[in-house]
């Protein structure tokens, strides 16, 4: 599927002329041929997941080295680190020792996976609660998210029918995205606004000079840059077009540049590590991340029970090696957060990579742990650049999601600050009580519950509906209203 295409041609001729290893199209090594590898000295494998920091460069929840790197951004091999940015689905090419990554990337790949118009406002996803919205680009359907997904020049709220926006991120289905960066690139302007689309070639012309990509009309003339290998255009095709979008008398492409892409890592690469969502979930031995077919059957998993966890559009991680096709993974590890918090900074501890939160004016915080794989993005009066753990503040309101740990702690795949907000908490039921006067506990804050009619929204069902169904370790959001006053207005089912 799309995400894990690469532009061939152009990292060929950037991989030659530096003389460096050809790991976005077949990892050095990678199907045991070289003599390097056999002899176990070294070789490159390929990492491929969503930037989380800079300072080199952090993907997959480790810091590689990109000072001898060669960057490619959208196709610019003249590109540095510096056209980089949070949130971004990157490929990498690491050098490995003995089968091992080690921490040296020599090359770092970026393409969108589409740059267009929003065709109509975005609706909410159903269940979500209005924490994810949908909406399509050139017949793809684009998920964001409130809390995960990183907004570059636009908001969760602010997208808009329209608006030009360059979209990164995982790959569910052919025509679906999970996007993790979004950033606004202006209005549509007809004539003039530049777009970028990938997919299958099909009712391809030569007479007519003009092919069909995901139901939009591409037209190409003598002027267009093609970048084939064998056989020049024809359907069933798989390319990148980029070019300007014209709606004079009806939607289409001019394609100043059409290239072919190809599919995957290769049939054999003995180094792999690979973030995504999963899609066509069978089992633990028979699911995909990006199209990557992946049997985890027989990898250590992270936490213990995350078999149990594994589903459609559950994002974890992977490391293995793909034979015959298949990524053989002997690592997994969830990256998909349940616990959601949104509150106010009490304590800070760097020398521990860590925080805590406080719910005013219940008693009792939560601790923050924060890693490699965190991203930090600060959306608050300041949008401070690459912002990290040292730049928060004590009183800060954040967004934080992550994964519950022993006792009241979470570990965060993402910290949001912002200026301000209603108080929310998200995570398994701890204990609760609906004798008298009711309470829920959730990772060790306990939040008043008012059943009396007018009071505690349940969402649905009423009090003792609500209640009669609710069971420890059942996954609640709870939320309190600006000015939080300790008692829950809205509990729902997640």
């Amino acid at each position: 599927m799309n995400s894990t295409r690469h532009k061939t041609n152009k990292l060929t001729a950037a991989i030659g002329l530096l003389g460096i290893c050809g790991s976005m199209l077949v990892a050095c090594g990678g199907s045991g041929e070289s003599s390097d590898q056999v002899a176990g000295i070294g070789g490159t494998g390929i990492v491929s997941g969503k930037i989380t920091g800079f300072g080199s460069i952090h993907v997959n929840g480790t810091k590689f080295n990109t000072n001898n790197s060669v960057f490619i951004v959208d196709g610019n091999m003249a590109a540095t680190q510096d056209d980089l940015e949070i949130g971004m689905v990157v490929r990498l090419g690491v050098e490995t020792e003995n089968g091992v990554f080690t921490n040296k990337a020599t090359d770092v790949v970026y393409d969108d996976e589409v740059q267009g118009p929003v065709a109509a406002m975005p609706v909410d996803v159903p269940g979500s609660g209005g924490s994810k919205k949908t909406f399509d680009i050139f017949g793809q359907t684009i998920t964001i998210d409130e809390t995960d997904t990183v907004f570059k020049d636009t908001s969760f709220t602010d997208v808009d029918n329209l608006d030009v926006l360059e979209v990164s991120g995982f790959r569910t289905s052919p025509t679906e995205i999970t996007a993790t960066y979004v950033k606004w690139k202006g209005v549509l302007n007809p004539g003039t606004t530049e777009v970028e689309l990938r997919g299958t070639i099909s009712q391809f012309s030569t007479v007519n000079e003009n092919f069909m990509l995901d139901g939009v009309l591409i037209s190409f003339d003598m002027n267009t840059d093609i970048e084939i290998q064998g056989g020049g255009l024809r359907d069933d095709l798989f390319v990148e077009v980029e070019g300007i979008y014209f709606d004079n008398p009806s939607i289409f492409v001019y394609a100043e540049e059409i290239e072919e892409e190809e599919d995957g890592f290769g049939d054999d690469v003995e180094d792999v590590s690979l973030q995504g969502v999963i899609s066509n979930y069978v089992s633990i031995g028979d699911f995909e991340i990006n199209g990557q077919q992946i049997d985890a059957s027989s990898a250590s998993l992270s936490p213990a029970n995350a078999a149990s966890l594994l589903g459609d559009e559950v994002e974890i991680e992977v490391e293995g090696a793909i034979v015959n096709s298949i990524l053989i993974a002997d690592e997994l590890e969830i990256r998909e957060g349940e616990s959601k918090l949104k509150s106010f900074v009490f304590d800070i501890d760097l020398p521990n990579n860590r925080f805590e939160v406080h719910y005013p004016p219940l008693p009792g915080t939560i601790v923050v742990n924060t890693n490699g794989q965190t991203i930090f993005k600060d959306d608050g009066p300041m949008e401070i650049e690459n912002f990290s753990l040292d730049q928060l503040v004590i009183g800060d309101y954040v967004e934080v999601e992550g994964i519950e740990m022993s006792g009241e702690e979470v570990t965060a795949n993402l910290v949001k600050r912002k200026n301000t907000g209603d108080s929310k908490l998200q995570s398994a039921v701890d204990a609760f009580d609906n004798i008298g006067f009711a309470w829920i506990t959730i990772l060790g804050i306990s939040y008043n519950i008012d059943p009396t009619p007018g009071g505690t929204d349940f969402n649905g069902p009423d009090a003792a509906t609500f209640f009669g169904q609710l069971m420890v370790g059942d996954l609640l959001e709870i939320k309190d209203d600006e000015v939080a006053d300790g008692i829950a207005d809205e509990v729902e089912f997640e």
